[in-house]
């Protein structure tokens, strides 16, 4: 087995043993599918007017390889919930990170 084969099952492990919930993913025409992934919270302090306000955004990990074509809009299942793709950053290291919104 070649290393970078390795590394992506390793990913899809590491992923499903510290969430493990199930994640539908459907990019923008095309058809739904299952993926893993971890779903976490992420919270930013911003100065509003008169007080500061935290600002807080569901992030969603998965394997680059399991949605080459992500693209801001795409939609994802998580738990009954629906979320829209705010934001799209991968790492380099074979990990997509996704800021979602609830829709």
């Amino acid at each position: 087995m070649a290393f970078i084969e390795d590394m992506q099952g390793r990913d899809l492990t590491l992923l499903q043993t510290l969430d493990g919930r199930t994640i539908t993913y459907t990019p923008d025409g095309g058809s739904p599918r299952t993926v893993a992934g971890m779903l976490q919270s992420y919270s930013e302090i911003t100065g509003g007017e008169s007080v500061d306000v935290i600002i807080n955004s569901p992030i969603l990990s998965v394997r680059g390889i399991d949605v080459p074509e992500i693209a801001e809009g795409d939609q994802f299942s998580i738990d009954g919930q629906d979320y829209t793709a705010a934001a799209v950053r991968s790492d380099n290291e074979g990990i997509t990170e996704i800021m979602l919104e609830e829709s």
